[in-house]
């Protein structure tokens, strides 16, 4: 049960594309309990779950998020490789929302309040950032934030002098193992506000704190992070987080079961959620021309989106999806746009093999150009990261071949116990064998290495001295 009488915080855990699943959770919460997140005492965030902390605690409204976003979506869904076409420029596109969405005390309101996990690059360790100098220091923030290495780029925007990455890749929920810290999911998971899983899991990943079940679903929004989906997928995942924040809230008891949706209503929120009615002669000629094409005429109002896929959500979420979904489909009607569906599809897609790499060709191209101003710094950064990681490499095998050569003379013995020290081994090729009756002396140390060496040497040197005490004697005998 969540106690409002003692602090609590709030944590987004990143997920790219699927940040849509939070502009509907923070909606519900915002309309239905907006002293969940205005009492708050900390909100932290890492990647895209840094950027609506920032939009909480900033107060950005919440329809310019939706809207920034579905153009982010929109904009990778054109090119025909997504968002790993050159031509697409993510960071690019999250500075330009973020210049034009934060208020100008943006660094203000954030400042002890919204903290940003970041990763550092040197090292690889987590950092979270809280204070923020000023609105452009909060900016460059978000982006070190909001950067995935090599899907996003090569090298990584600076924090104050230093390089950071996306904080996903060292802490992907900040504080999330704290009793009063809330925990934002876009992953059906162990999370506080989360989606529902469809069927019993027991089989979990933690991904840098996130709990992500193994299903399907999952899989398919894991996929969704990085490839966004459809505007009307987009816009069930909103719907889908707004329906698992007001869950929560009532299992929770911050509001009653019974209070009735105050988004549902039949009359002027309808016509006010799209505002993209053409006048009433222009939808009476479209009307009869569907009508004599035999097909159904759409809804009223919503020419270019379900109503069932956003009607819980708030008048001004709606209004946004409603016009992302409008700038997605084509000018020509509904009719056009059904029949030359499939032959424009076989023809673009006989196209790539000789548009593609010009199309690559000449984006790479723009990149570079952009790119000449900041190449001595870059390449000067690139060289001392390639040094730092060759000395370190380098500091690591040197400590293993010590520890190696540690454990050898531990497990070898001392040389006080080394029984077999200086030993004179016999030679290759044995001493020539003296004959009988020779004068030489057997040197003294023969056979020394072996027990049978010294008994022959010693039975040698005694025949010796009989033979000459005999031969002493036979001379004597002879001169008397």
């Amino acid at each position: 049960m969540f106690d409002l009488k003692k602090d609590w915080s709030i944590s987004f855990a990143g997920c790219g594309f699927m940040g849509i699943y939070y502009v509907g959770a923070t909606g519900c919460i915002l309309e239905r309990f907006p002293r969940f997140v205005e009492d708050a005492s900390k909100i932290y965030g890492s990647s895209a779950g840094a950027l609506m902390a920032a939009a909480l605690t900033t107060g950005t409204p919440l329809e310019k998020c939706c809207a920034d976003l579905m153009g982010m979506a929109r904009q990778a869904r054109k090119h025909k490789l997504g968002p790993l076409h050159p031509a697409f420029n993510l960071l690019q596109m999250v500075l330009d929302a973020l210049q034009r969405s934060l208020p100008e005390d943006a660094h203000v309101r954030a400042s002890g309040r919204l903290c940003v996990s970041l990763t550092r690059v040197p090292d690889g360790k987590n950092v979270l950032v809280s204070e923020f100098d000023s609105r452009e220091e909060l900016i460059q923030t978000l982006l070190c934030s909001c950067f995935v290495p090599f899907y996003c780029g090569v090298v990584p925007p600076t924090y104050r002098g230093l390089h950071y990455v996306d904080g996903a890749i060292s802490d992907n929920l900040p504080r999330c193992h704290l009793k009063n810290t809330i925990t934002f999911s876009a992953y059906a998971g162990e999370s506080d506000i989360c989606p529902p899983a469809s069927t019993l899991n027991l089989h979990e990943v933690r991904f840098n704190n996130v709990s992500i079940h193994v299903s399907s679903e999952n899989m398919h929004r894991v996929a969704s992070t990085f490839f966004p989906p459809e505007p009307e997928a987009m816009s069930q995942i909103c719907q889908t987080g707004y329906v698992d924040a007001l869950r929560f809230l009532q299992d929770n008891s911050l509001i009653s079961s019974e209070c009735p949706p105050r988004v549902l209503e039949t009359d002027s929120p309808r016509v006010a959620c799209c505002e993209l009615l053409k006048e009433r002669a222009d939808a009476e000629e479209s009307r009869e021309n569907t009508q004599q094409n035999g097909l159904r005429p759409p809804q009223a109002e919503h020419l270019w989106l379900d109503p069932q896929l956003v009607e819980r959500l708030p008048v001004h979420i709606r209004r946004a999806l409603c016009e992302a979904c409008r700038e997605s489909h084509t000018t020509e009607g509904l009719l056009s746009h059904v029949a030359d569906y499939l032959p424009k599809k076989v023809t673009s897609y006989l196209q790539i093999p000789r548009t593609l790499p010009v199309e690559s060709a000449f984006s790479l191209a723009n990149r570079l150009v952009d790119w000449i101003p900041d190449v001595p710094k870059d390449m000067s950064w690139l060289y001392g990261l390639a040094e730092d990681l060759y000395k370190q490499a380098w500091k690591d095998r040197v400590e293993d071949n010590d520890g190696e050569s540690a454990l050898r003379r531990c497990t070898s013995l001392p040389l006080v116990l080394n029984m077999c020290g200086e030993v004179d081994h016999m030679p290759l090729t044995p001493p020539p064998t003296p004959r009988w009756g020779a004068t030489t002396e057997s040197p003294t140390n023969a056979g020394g290495g072996w027990g049978l060496g010294r008994a022959v040497g010693w039975i040698r040197n005694v025949t010796l001295e009989q033979t000459s005490n005999c031969k002493k004697t036979d001379e004597s005998m002879s001169l008397k």
